[in-house]
This record gives C-alpha cells, structure tokens and sequence, in this order.
C-alpha cells in the first residue's frame, strides 16, 4: 500500500507517519507540502491508494486543493484531514469527491481509529455529519453489482473509473447510481455514501 500525506506543517506529517507506521508497516508513506509536489508523487506513484489531503495549504483556497488533486488522480482515495470541521465543509469536501473527513481535533486514539477504518476501505465522518442524514427504517436488498457501485461512490471514484473497474459502460453505471439512490431514498452521492455507512452497506463482505 502506498499512502500520500499532504499538509505544509512538517510536524503534523511527522505525527501521521507515525500513526500510520504504527498501523500499516508494510506501508510506504510519501510526503509533501505542496499541492504542486503532491500532484507530481500522484503522476510518479499511479498506484497510490490513498492521500490524506490538509484543506488549509499554503497559498490554496480551501476545495481548490482537493478539487484539482481529484482531477489529477481520479483514482486515489482522499481523505480530509483539517482542523475545520464544520457541517457544510465537510458536505462540500464529499461532494467535491472525498472518500472521507477527518478533523484534526480529534485526540490521538480516535484519529487512528478512523485511519484504520479508512485504510481498510471503509468510509469514516464525524458523527455530526451522520446525523444530519435520515436513514430509512430497513436496509434495502442490493445486488452484488449494485454494491460493487457503491463501493466504487464510498472511494469517491468518478462515474468514468467505475465503469472502468467493473468493465461497464458509464450508461450502465448511471443506471446502477440512479437505481441507488431510488432504494437509498437520497438524492445525491453524499447522502448516498452517508446512509450506506450507517446501514452497514459498506460493511458486507463481496460474494464469493
């Protein structure tokens, strides 16, 4: 597994090296400080699984960072890592095509523990983002191609990656995301992504 961490505080990328050494040996991590050098590791490391992407870098206004780091590495799973949590932040940063958020307050344990969560390809938010989506009474019976597509919105993958993944076409992936959120009863990805989480959709382990 390789893991990006990006953030221009060399203390703070100290301190998640550690964390994720702790979790993930066999890791390697890479580092930078600059959107511009992590965009440039991102075209060096195609197979990057993971950025933990700082929202506050030096000379980047806020979702410019992550929007132009998706556009340069569609594929790479990135998770929000910023001492701003509030509400509307973090519904733009998963709209904007983060798998998940995390907010620097969060006290040592409790940040390795979404880390590790995250590192396994489940999605992680604070628990005030998850209450702000209903959840429907029941969990509905989805197909193992419907949660393949999930799974693919749960890693932030743009509809073009998941038809590439699964060999569809993006017609079909469309359908596949349409008839989602019919059965999730929500009306975009980020509400998508939240309430398959709460439900435990992203939990269930892929048929044999």
């Amino acid at each position: 597994m390789k893991i990006l961490v990006v953030d221009d505080h060399a203390l703070f990328r100290a301190g998640l090296r550690l964390l994720l050494a702790g979790m993930e040996s066999r890791a390697a991590v890479y580092e930078a400080a600059t959107l511009g050098e992590a965009t440039a590791l991102a075209a060096e490391h195609p197979d990057l699984s993971v950025c933990l992407l700082d929202l506050t870098l030096a000379r980047e206004r806020g979702l410019d960072a992550l929007t132009a780091f998706k556009a340069a590495a569609p594929d790479v799973a990135v998770v929000i890592v910023s001492a701003t949590s509030d509400l509307a932040t973090v519904h733009a940063c998963i709209d904007a095509g983060a798998m998940s958020f995390v907010p620097k307050s969060m006290p040592p344990a409790t940040l390795t523990q979404a880390l590790q969560r995250v590192l396994a390809g489940q999605i992680h938010l604070p628990e005030e983002v998850l209450s702000t989506v209903a959840v429907a009474p029941r969990r509905p019976a989805l197909s193992p191609r419907e949660l393949d597509v999930l799974r693919g919105l749960a890693r932030a993958l743009p509809t073009k990656s998941i038809a590439r993944e699964l060999r569809l076409s993006e017609y079909t992936v469309k359908e596949y995301i349409r008839g989602l959120f019919e059965a999730l009863d929500v009306h975009n990805r980020t509400e998508a992504v939240i309430t398959a989480g709460r439900l435990g959709l992203l939990d269930l382990p892929r048929p044999s």
